[in-house]
């Protein structure tokens, strides 16, 4: 054999591969859409949307290419950006593993190049309706660009659905995120989102110009939105502040000025504060226990119907009714019977107390989240004048009205029951703190109720409050177990997934939104006289792998007839160190003993995947693809599926093929 042919050819083949290592392949992933128009000042605003999936194009990524069409042709006077993203939408569950949001997150990355960037998300929406989306648990759009997207769509008579509170429970992490708005809250890019089915080509033309004049580099994290017909009103953080310090100088004035430290009965009022002083302390206690009570009863009840708590979450408002009404009887019960623990009866004591400990509140939840600071201090001001009263009537409207400050969380949480049932469910501490105020009024109008009527054999009086409630949780008790549901009709939301190993197939049924998987028999397969069900015919791997000086080098080729979805590739080894280098990028465990590849959603195929690792290395590798192909035609017997035929085959249905290799790297063959 020649010198060329034992020594220079196979020199210029790892040569060539040393590239592939050093530069990775860029052309296996689609790459985003960029336009830049107008002069290059610092302050810049993009326009940017999705590509659906595999990349084709959306409503808005037409409007966003008619508007570059239209820039292109008369240029703008601002810095405007016009990007389309590819490899950001993926249908597969969240357990599986794809590269999602690729990119986005190169957008990002060019952005933080610019000084100052605002970036409008644009999504299509059903309809004509247009939504706006402020924020996620990760940051908030700044009040300026709210308000300057806002009064742009209004302009242009586009009617806009604007939960206001959202601003508020995106903040605490009460609503979903949008996965796209949360990177660019991460990156601490200010950045707004409009998802619409209108045409707003007329608003991109307002929305830029108004944006580059307003932009700030202020950037409140916590602000208030209300919304006064179609004008917005926002409170920011610095209100926010003022109304805190005004709130304590409120406080501290009327304690020097008005109230027990003068008068007649000064000297009675202390000595009664000196006797009552820890009553915060025992309700917050008693509330405490109500709470703690009422998770376990509503717990063991479920426990009871089906086996298994688990199933507290299929019916959430449920479980929070029955919690909370149970401890709100307990409450009453002790609130009402406290009168015959021997104590003073000074009914302005108690409302003083009330009202130092709602002022109290607003400090400990602002601590934790400022957004709670404007709830609480409604509720202070409500106590302020609550205290005042005698009147058993007008303490009964103010008790209702210290509650009427948190109907926006209330209401929140019942409209998005199943996600914020998690958050709520086992939370005590807060709502016992909640909750110290209203017991002490409720002491408090028990003994006007007292002081006006005479009432004989006064213990052996259940008071309403109490009858009301317990009579509701026995009700909600029993309906835990008569109400129409069944173990198997809890979770609806399912897929199935076939399993192939080598020879080995299984049908399992997945729950989308959990991981749990259960595996079934009674399907039936349509294409009789197909393939066979093994892996050979739907995924090809070939390897080679071969030492090089002090190193090894690999290349895996995958490929399959099916429609791929994603794949993974893991490549170990035992007690070293898997990979080196590779053109592909990858993630590395902690020991480096395992790498793993992740594709990017709808991936080209074949592929094909160099590596480096150490000489005479010994590696296992695993390839698992997804396909939404069903060659087998597997399918549910009817009987099993619940519903119409119909019904049976919107069933989503996942091909899941799996294959292992075991290679070493061997000396090059001459």
């Amino acid at each position: 054999m020649s010198f060329v042919h034992k020594h220079v050819l196979p020199a210029v083949r790892y040569f060539w591969i040393f590239l592939f290592l050093l530069f990775p392949l860029e052309g296996l992933i689609a790459e985003n859409i960029f336009y830049e128009f107008g002069p290059k000042t610092d302050n810049v605003i993009v326009f940017t949307a999705s590509a659906g999936s595999d990349n084709q194009s959306t409503a808005a990524t037409v409007q966003l290419q008619k508007y570059a069409q239209q820039l292109s042709v008369e240029a703008p006077d601002v810095h405007i950006i016009v990007a389309i993203t590819k490899n950001d939408v993926s249908e597969l569950p969240v357990d599986i593993p794809v590269k999602r949001y690729e990119g986005t997150q190169s957008l990002i990355q060019t952005l933080s190049a610019y000084p100052n960037a605002a970036v409008c998300l644009i999504a299509p929406a059903r309809a004509d309706n247009t939504r706006i989306v402020t924020g996620t648990s990760q940051g908030t759009t700044p009040a300026w660009l709210l308000r300057t997207v806002y009064t742009c769509l209004e302009q242009q008579n586009i009617p806009v659905d604007f939960y206001t509170n959202a601003v508020v429970f995106h903040r605490l992490g009460w609503l979903p995120d949008d996965p796209l708005l949360r990177l660019y809250n991460e990156a601490k890019i200010p950045a707004i989102k409009i998802e619409s089915g209108a045409d707003l080509s007329e608003v991109f033309s307002s929305v830029a110009p108004a944006v580059i004049q307003n932009m700030s580099n202020e950037w409140d994290t916590h602000y208030f939105v209300w919304k006064l017909h179609t004008k917005l009103i926002i409170i920011n953080e610095r209100h926010i502040v003022i109304t805190l310090i005004v709130s304590s100088i409120v406080f501290l004035l009327w304690l020097m000025f008005f109230s027990f430290l003068f008068g007649k009965k000064r000297d009675q009022h202390i000595r009664d504060l000196l006797k009552l002083w820890w009553m915060p302390g025992y309700f917050f206690l008693v509330n405490w226990l109500s709470f703690f009570l009422g998770s376990k009863i509503a717990e063991a009840l479920f426990y009871v119907r089906f086996g298994a708590m688990g199933e507290l979450s299929a019916f959430p408002l449920t479980a929070l009714s029955i919690k909370y009404v149970f401890a709100l009887f307990f409450m009453f019960a002790v609130t009402a019977f406290n009168k015959f623990i021997p104590l003073p009866a000074n009914r302005f004591i108690y409302g003083f107390i009330a009202h130092a400990v709602c002022l109290l509140n607003i400090f400990i939840f602002s601590f934790f989240n400022l957004s709670f600071s404007i709830i609480f201090m409604a509720i202070y001001f409500v106590s302020l004048a609550a205290y005042h009263f005698k009147n058993i009537v007008l303490q009964i409207i103010f008790i209702v009205c210290l509650f009427l400050p948190l109907m926006p969380f209330v209401t929140h949480i019942i409209l998005y029951r199943e996600y914020m049932f998690h958050i709520i469910f086992f939370i005590n501490l807060a709502s016992a703190c909640i909750f110290v105020p209203f017991d002490l009024f409720l002491i408090r109008l028990g003994l006007s109720i007292d002081k006006k009527g005479k009432i004989t054999k006064p213990f052996f009086r259940i008071p309403i409050q109490c009858k009301v409630m317990g009579g509701l949780f026995l009700v909600l008790a029993l309906w835990v177990f008569i109400m129409p549901a069944t173990r198997n009709t809890v979770h609806n939301r399912w897929m199935l997934i076939q399993h192939l190993n080598g020879d080995e197939s299984s049908v399992v049924r997945k729950y989308i939104d959990s991981p749990v998987e259960e595996s079934i028999t009674d399907y039936t397969r349509g294409n009789t006289q197909g393939t066979a069900e093994n892996v050979d015919s739907f995924l090809t791997v070939r390897t080679s792998f071969e030492n090089y000086f002090e190193r090894s080098i690999g290349a895996i080729t995958i490929d399959s007839p099916l429609k791929i979805e994603a794949f993974a590739v893991t490549v170990s080894a035992l007690n070293d160190i898997a990979i080196f280098e590779s053109d592909v990028r990858f993630e590395q465990n902690a020991s480096g003993d395992t790498a793993t590849f992740v594709s990017s959603p709808r991936p080209n195929f074949p592929v094909v995947i160099h590596f480096s690792g150490k000489k005479d290395a010994a590696l296992t590798v695993s390839v698992v693809l997804w396909s939404n192909d069903n060659p087998f035609g597997i399918s549910l017997i009817e009987s099993n599926t619940q519903g119409t035929e119909a019904q049976a085959e919107n069933i989503p249905f996942l091909l899941k093929v799996e294959k292992t290799l075991h290679i070493t790297a061997r000396e090059k063959v001459v």
